[in-house]
């Protein structure tokens, strides 16, 4: 289940009439969407929705056909391509992140899998992740700015985070004030203090996150 880029702007612009809080991002407003118990907010977010697997066995042996049937019977499925080998892969790849900024919707990198059904259920699960398929990420967006202060929040659990405020940077079309530290230990390996410009980065386009401080 995702929400196109316009689908997202279309939201934050009724809630901007409504002086209501803007939302960060489509994929973080989707997953809040479906979460919604009146299903009546959820039908209003113009949510799209793409089959990836079809688990009746209808004779099918390989991903590629699930993707075929599912279309078949009328299903929108993501057009994927099928590869020889790690280059065509690598090149796939390549391809898919030059042409990312054109899609409707927003994307952080592929999902790479086996073909073969059998082959994909030898290889079996580890723990939720199964061997026979892998994300194959984008690197993320990346903006320069500087740490106005560090805050350490405490969750829920008691756990304590420290989070660093920014001077608020443009990235990737969200202004960014905030970014997680993770833990005293990731604060030492970079060397972050109050008042240094650092590096910011998008985790899968979604979690700001300090890359690198520039120390000059």
């Amino acid at each position: 289940v995702y929400m196109t880029t316009k689908a997202f702007e279309k939201v934050n612009e009724e809630r901007k009439k409504k002086g209501e809080p803007l939302y960060a991002n489509p994929r973080n407003t989707a997953a809040g969407s479906i979460r919604q118990l009146d299903p009546k907010i959820a039908a209003s977010r113009q949510l799209n929705f793409l089959a990836f697997d079809i688990v009746t066995d209808l004779g099918q042996k390989t991903h590629q056909e699930e993707h075929q049937i599912a279309e078949s019977l009328g299903f929108k499925t993501d057009k994927g391509e099928y590869c020889r080998g790690l280059k065509e892969v690598i090149d796939f790849w390549e391809k898919i992140r030059k042409e990312r900024e054109n899609l409707p919707y927003q994307i952080d990198g592929i999902v790479v899998s086996v073909n073969n059904n059998k082959i994909y259920e030898k290889l079996g699960v580890v723990g939720k992740a199964p061997r026979g398929a892998i994300a194959f990420k984008f690197p993320g967006k990346e903006a320069t700015t500087i740490v106005e202060n560090i805050i350490v929040q405490v969750g829920r659990t008691g756990a304590l985070t420290p989070v660093a405020h920014l001077k608020p940077v443009s990235l990737g079309g969200t202004t960014i004030t905030r970014a997680t530290l993770h833990n005293e230990d990731e604060i030492k390996r970079l060397d972050v203090r109050i008042g240094d410009t650092v590096i910011i980065q998008r985790a899968g386009d979604v979690i700001p996150d300090v890359v690198k401080v520039l120390k000059k």
